[in-house]
């Protein structure tokens, strides 16, 4: 399956075509700008692939928690795409996406947790907890840092997203010591959000934004229905 991967969420553009292993990535840092960038990022990471669009199967991207702005964007491009192309789209989460980058990261072989911390550019923090093969074992939420705190597993734990350094300087500096903290873990990478995409063809989670709202999320799923 050949799969165009995209994500523009948290200050960053980046393109990636997946076809059992990534074929070519392209990413460029930024908080603004993401209209402009995008379509070029994904031609060019197209061409470095030796894919041309009609070979595409489908296209892949992310769906929030993240800056309006870069979701209303990324989503808009894929769903163009993938309506001139007659393929599927499917959505990714920030969280789910940078759980994966940890997992493979980590190599993960012991039962070592991962907890993924986003900004939300307001008091709360994006949060969500997954298990070592970046399985989900809370619902997204968003909530104060001294909240998140309390429900951090009691022992090792990977620590990832840019929130991370907030929530370790909420931390007791005695709890560091089992915090694996994956300084370079910061934001998706659209090869993750291809690649998880891929793998749950047949389950995919529809491709609309994700709204956060305390105390819990509302994550879109096939059918165009959302469990709470």
């Amino acid at each position: 399956m050949k799969v165009l991967g995209i994500d523009t969420a948290i200050g960053a553009c980046s393109a990636a075509v997946w076809e059992q292993t990534v074929k070519a990535s392209n990413q460029k840092i930024m908080s603004r700008g993401h209209v402009e960038e995008l379509v070029p990022m994904v031609k060019q990471t197209l061409q470095k692939s030796g894919l041309n669009f009609d070979q595409l199967d489908l296209i892949a991207v992310t769906i929030g928690p993240g800056s309006f702005t870069g979701l209303r964007t990324g989503l808009a491009a894929a769903k163009g795409l993938g309506l001139a192309l007659n393929i599927p789209v499917h959505g990714v989460t920030t969280l789910e996406a940078i759980a994966f980058a940890a997992k493979r990261e980590r190599f993960l072989k012991k039962k070592t947790p991962i907890v993924v911390v986003l900004e939300s550019n307001r008091n709360e923090i994006f949060h969500q907890q997954f298990d070592e093969n970046a399985i989900n074992q809370s619902e997204a939420t968003a909530m104060l840092e001294s909240l998140i705190i309390r429900k951090l597993p009691k022992g090792p734990f990977c620590l990832c997203g840019d929130a991370a350094e907030r929530v370790l300087t909420a931390l007791p500096q005695p709890e560091h010591g089992k915090i694996i903290h994956l300084t370079a873990i910061k934001r998706p990478m659209a090869e993750d959000v291809a690649e998880i995409a891929a793998r749950r063809f047949a389950r995919p989670i529809i491709a609309e934004p994700l709204y956060i709202h305390l105390p819990a999320a509302k994550i879109p799923v096939s059918g165009g229905r959302s469990r709470p």
